[in-house]
């Protein structure tokens, strides 16, 4: 008995011995440490504490940023850093071309000016545009960081990451936005130009005016009374355009982030899904430079309304800011009359028998301005794609007297309505003529010489990836 009061003793003393040392682990009620699953547990409970703490602090860090860049806006107009001077070299441009004349230099059959040279060299220049886009690329990550959801500390650090090398990309996309904005042609300088285009045409014994269709001659005429603005080579009719079919198209539902609920909103992931499946865009940026141009010109706008950009992602809501689709009575108005529809599986001679003999003769002076603004080179291009896309997708694409991918004047028109490029039935036939015009398309039939809404075929003549 003495011997084991004198052991405990002992070890009691060994720890009262230093005052100074602390002990590491809480006794228990025996004097004894506790097990090592006790300590892991309280270890880990600690830890998971601390990260708590941590993100909610960087939350609030956050909030607190996005409030302040939000007070500030009513008292600073960013859009002035770029504005000012994309609209400063074009009016330099055309004062230096105004005061003295651009030398030629003579190569092949081309002139080429030596002030559009210099132009386009001064284009790719730095600026303080192109600066200012580079700052707006963290802005851009802080609204991703804001509108998504951080559960992990491994999340932190892919933010951090992404932080890094969002900024070039958002740099180089800046500059490609400057070049666009520059080559925005003014209407009298785009009248310019079709002038110097018209008189070479006089000049050269291979081309004239004389050859060119009467329906295309009629729609140029038509041109010289509009304005049209362009913006990444394509007119904003086209974007209109564009914006209406992802109306349609995109799913609208409420959404919430962060406890914040946002009614009648779509994904940026979306929006970039359906433009290159419907063929408006080859690749995923192409589709994603089309998006910055909704959000610039107005048409959609993202739920915080500090990202001017479209994100490819499911962590960014975008809402469509103007009415953009048509009246249902303006739609529905022709469906009494309405064919039926005609695909690969229930193609019949006899239905195709069953039309009318004859061209009709349409009055396209009845068309709408914007259809006429629409119907440029650049944008009759990209709706034969669609065309194209939406065809083969719904098996609509038809074998006829040897050619491969034939369709009918009657069912593109009726595509190019149910995609909201146009309203009315004028203006989808002028669509077609247009792209009959350019040769995008071609009758099969010598007999036929432009575009008819009837069970008539065509085909595309160029190959549509």
């Amino acid at each position: 008995m003495s011997t084991s009061s004198n052991a405990t003793t002992l070890t009691n003393a060994s720890f009262d011995d230093d005052p100074s040392r602390v002990s590491v682990f809480p006794m228990m009620s025996s004097g004894l440490p506790p097990p090592p699953l006790m300590r892991s547990a309280s270890a880990r409970r600690s830890s998971q504490d601390e990260i708590r703490a941590l993100l909610q602090r960087t939350t609030n860090a956050l909030d607190k940023i996005v409030k302040i860049r939000e007070s500030m806006e009513p008292f600073v107009d960013f859009s002035q850093f770029e504005k000012k001077s994309s609209s400063s070299r074009v009016s330099q441009t055309l004062s230096s071309t105004r005061s003295r004349p651009s030398l030629r230099v003579s190569g092949g059959s081309d002139d080429t000016p030596l002030a559009e040279t210099s132009r386009g060299s001064s284009q790719r220049r730095m600026d303080p545009a192109d600066s200012y886009v580079s700052t707006d690329a963290s802005d851009d990550a802080l609204g991703d960081r804001s509108t998504g959801s951080t559960d992990t500390a491994s999340s932190v650090e892919e933010e951090s990451d992404s932080l890094r090398s969002q900024p070039i990309v958002e740099e180089a996309d800046g500059g490609r936005d400057n070049n666009t904005v520059v080559g925005s042609r003014p209407a009298a300088f785009t009248e310019t130009s079709e002038a110097d285009a018209e008189e070479d045409d006089n000049d050269s014994t291979f081309s004239s005016v004389d050859e060119l269709p009467p329906t295309k001659e009629a729609r140029l005429e038509r041109l010289k009374n509009i304005t049209v603005e362009f913006h990444e080579g394509l007119p904003t009719e086209f974007y209109m355009a564009l914006a209406r079919f992802l109306h349609s198209s995109v799913e609208l539902k409420t959404r919430h982030s962060r406890f914040n609920f946002y009614k009648d909103t779509f994904i940026g992931s979306d929006a970039v899904r359906d433009m290159i499946l419907s063929g408006f865009a080859e690749d995923m940026p192409t589709a994603v430079r089309f998006g910055n141009v909704l959000v610039k010109l107005g048409y959609i706008e993202h739920v915080s309304r500090t990202d001017d950009q479209l994100h490819n992602n499911k962590d960014n809501f975008y809402r469509f800011t103007k009415t953009l689709h048509y009246e249902e009575h303006e739609l529905l108005a022709n469906e009494v009359n309405a064919r039926p529809s005609i695909n690969a599986a229930n193609y019949r001679e006899s239905m195709l028998s069953r039309e009318s003999v004859g061209n009709i003769e349409y009055d396209f002076s009845e068309a709408s301005d914007e259809v006429h603004a629409l119907a440029t080179e650049e944008s009759l291009v990209i709706l034969a794609r669609v065309l194209h896309k939406v065809f083969e997708r719904k098996n609509k694409l038809l074998f006829y007297k040897g050619f491969v991918g034939c369709f009918l004047g009657a069912e593109a028109v009726k595509v190019i309505r149910e995609l909201s490029i146009t309203s009315s039935l004028i203006d989808a036939v002028l669509v077609g003529q247009a792209l009959l015009d350019e040769k995008l398309i071609e009758p099969i039939a010598a007999t036929v010489t432009t575009f008819q809404d009837k069970y008539v075929f065509y085909r595309l003549t160029r190959a549509q990836s």
